[in-house]
Parts: C-alpha cells; structure tokens; sequence
C-alpha cells in the first residue's frame, strides 16, 4: 500500500510538506505535489495514528497470556532462567515488554529461581543497559533478576554444538546454562535475516565472536534476503544454531512506527516468530514502486540513524532495491554519533576494517554507486567520510540536500521517510 501520511500538508505553489524522521525530532521537506510516500513517517516517540498506551498493554498481556501456558511444565521445574532481550541499537519497547514478563514468571517460579536478563549484543558495543535495568525496576524484580550485558570475546563463553558446515557455537554461559531461555526483541525487515527477532537474540545476541563471524557468512546477498524466510541462509543457521539449546522461546513484538507494542507473540521460537513476521507484512507490507527520478530514503529516526553503520543496513540499504542508473537520491540520517565505530571507520577510509564491516561499506559504496548522483543530509560526519562515501554532496538539512537534484515538471518523486517499517510484498 501507498500510505497517506497524517501531517502531509499541501501548500501553495504546488509543493507538498513531507515529515522525515532524523535522529530523536524530525525534518520538514517540501516536494512536488504528486510525490509518492511509501510506507509511515512516525518514528520512535512520535505518533500520529492515535492509539493509546492501554492498547499496547493490553497487546502484550493479550500475547502473554496465548503463550505461558505452554511453558508453565518446564517453568514448574526450571532452576535457571535466561532472558535475552536486544540491545539499545534496536527500538524494542523493554519498559513495555519486560514488566509484565517479568511479574507473570516471578509469579509461576519459586523464589530462589535465578533469573538473568543478558543484554543481547552481538559484536556490538554494550548500550542501553540502563534501560534494561529500569525496566526490571519497574516489574519491582531488582531482588530477583541479574541483568549483565554480553561479551562476544569473553573467555567463559560454553560450546553448545554445531551447525551449519560443523561450524561451533559458542554461548554466554548464563544462557547455555539456563533451563529456560526466552529471546525478548521486536520484529521489522531485516537485510540478511528477513526479518528481525526470533532466535536471533540468541546468534549473534549471545553468541561467540567466531559464531557470528560464521553467521554473517550466509549474508551474501541481503537484497535477495530482506522480507523472505524460506530460503534464508541466514536465518536458517541462526535457527539451527539457536536450538542446540533445547526449546527456545521467544517474545516477538511488532510496533507501531512510534515504537509502542501493536502486537505480541511468546511461544516457540520459530513458530512465534513466524506469527509475528505475518503480523509485521499484514501491517506494512507495499508494492515496490519502479526507479524514480528522485529518491529520498530516510532511516527512521534515532536509534537506527544514530550512526552511518546503523543506518546503512538497518534502512538505507532497501535503496539498492529502487535506484535505477539515473536516480538521484537523498539519503538521510542524522549520525549523530558519527560512523559507529572504529572498525567500520577503518572500512572505509582504509579498507582494512573486519569483514563484517568491510562487507557493509561494500554495500554502501554500491548504493551510492548506483545512483546518478547521491546526496546526504546529516549532521554527524566529518568531511572526510563524507568524501569516503562517495556521495555527490552533504548537507545539514533535507531541503538542501534536495535542492541538488534538480527536480523537474515532469520528474517521479519517491520518499520513503522509514524504511524499518516497509517490506516489499511484490
């Protein structure tokens, strides 16, 4: 579907008035009457579609209430309980999640169950620990629950088996060790697992450096991998490699744009997090338009236009799906803390970054490379890395980065203000 945008304003002159989201505010652009806006402009914190925090509460007991019963066996008789919830990179709603998760298990465990709530990092740096610690606050569980952010290069992490090629999967130890695992995450498109969620807070949340290592080995081709689950390799070693721990659970959100809860799902890992999938294509599903003559591809705000690297996978890459060879293209983000890492820094200054970094500046120089001409509007990057980019130019707003494309009478404007919550239905 083509969505009309609330706020989407036409003025005089024949300009229309688009909301972008860029980092935690937003930026106005005015564009041709007649652009087309694929998918919402909320972002995280706000909201134009009039729903009530009561409605997302009462989605997420709604999903509680379908899923713990089939854990209350294993539950009756579970020692160690592991909660692995994503880190502060992703915009799942913990203070929503956690609290009523937490007071249903505290409820069905005896007191002397050690729960441990693990920060699902991956190789990332460990942000938004304190988010999680206020969230076991507010379940009134701070006596009850260890909260500990991963570390892919610990030395204590326990091999749990095998999968793929006899690749070795190496866990947290308070997650390999838990009688009862529970991945807490959210679902959107995602380039190379399809979506995002299920057991992927497990690999690579949880897992060992070489795990993920061998995990983003099946990312090949993320344009071929966005939206699909079927015939994801990506997806299906993570899956395979998450299972060497038994039945794990997962409980999946889909959000509205502004980041509350529109529906949850707790049960099985791969069966919930499928439920979730259809429920995010239901919600956001659209057509993919042809090339335009001009694009304008946001990132959705703050947390996934924090950083160049976050923004490069998490959104802008669903350009490479829409850029034709005489495309110009705005990509924006606000990057406020600039590249996101020295790695990937390296990656594209140097070439000599990881190989996980390495592939998304790739992909990078490839969606700027399509492109007739490309322009980014942020207000984080140095001049260097813009240079290292390859784009045409930067700009600190959106108006003047579009203000480069030259827009002509009869040239088709496509804006995508938040690419996290669109997936191509055909």
């Amino acid at each position: 579907m083509t969505w009309r945008i609330p706020g989407l304003v036409t003025v005089r002159g024949g300009r229309t008035q688009v909301t972008l989201p860029f980092g935690t505010g937003c930026q106005q652009v005015f564009v041709p009457t007649g652009t087309q806006v694929i998918g919402p402009s909320d972002s995280l914190g706000r909201c134009t579609e009039g729903h009530s925090a009561l409605q997302a509460e009462a989605a997420v007991h709604a999903g509680l209430n379908r899923g713990l019963p089939g854990l209350a066996r294993r539950m009756a008789t579970a020692r160690r309980i592991a909660l692995c919830v994503t880190d502060g990179t992703r915009p799942t709603p913990v203070e929503q999640l956690l609290p009523p998760l937490l007071g249903r298990l505290t409820a069905m465990v005896a007191a002397d169950v050690r729960i441990d709530c693990v920060m699902a990092t991956g190789l990332h740096e460990p942000i938004g620990l304190e988010r999680l610690e206020q969230a076991v606050a507010l379940a009134g569980a701070t006596d009850r629950v260890w909260v500990t952010a991963h570390n892919a290069w610990a030395t204590d992490l326990r091999p749990v088996g095998s999968a793929g090629a006899g690749v070795q999967v190496w866990i947290n130890p308070l997650v390999a060790e838990a009688d009862v695992v529970i991945c807490v995450g959210v679902v959107t498109a995602h380039p190379e697992a399809g979506y995002s969620g299920g057991a992927k807070c497990v690999v690579p949340g949880v897992a060992g450096a070489t795990t993920i290592k061998a995990l983003h080995e099946h990312a090949r081709e993320p344009l071929k991998l966005r939206g699909e689950l079927r015939a994801n390799p990506f997806r299906s070693f993570l899956e395979e490699a998450a299972a060497l721990l038994g039945d794990v659970h997962v409980l999946n959100a889909v959000l509205h744009p502004c980041g509350d809860v529109a529906q949850a799902v707790l049960g099985p890992a791969v069966a919930a997090h499928r439920e979730a999938a259809a429920g995010f294509e239901w919600r956001y599903g659209t057509r993919r338009p042809e090339s335009p003559d001009v694009l304008v591809i946001a990132a959705g705000g703050a947390p996934a236009d924090s950083s160049l690297y976050l923004a490069e996978g998490k959104a802008w890459r669903v350009g490479l799906d829409l850029i034709g060879p005489d495309t110009r293209v705005v990509l924006v983000g606000e990057c406020s803390d600039g590249v996101g890492g020295a790695d990937f820094e390296a990656a594209l200054m140097r070439g000599d970054g990881s190989e996980h970094s390495s592939r998304k500046a790739r992909f990078l120089r490839e969606l700027v490379g399509r492109a007739r001409h490309t322009y980014l509007a942020h207000q984080g990057l140095s001049s260097e890395i813009v240079r290292a980019i390859g784009v045409t130019a930067g700009s600190p707003t959106v108006q003047e980065a579009l203000a480069h494309c030259s827009i002509g009478p009869n040239d088709r404007v496509v804006v995508v203000p938040n690419p996290n919550f669109v997936v191509w239905t055909g």
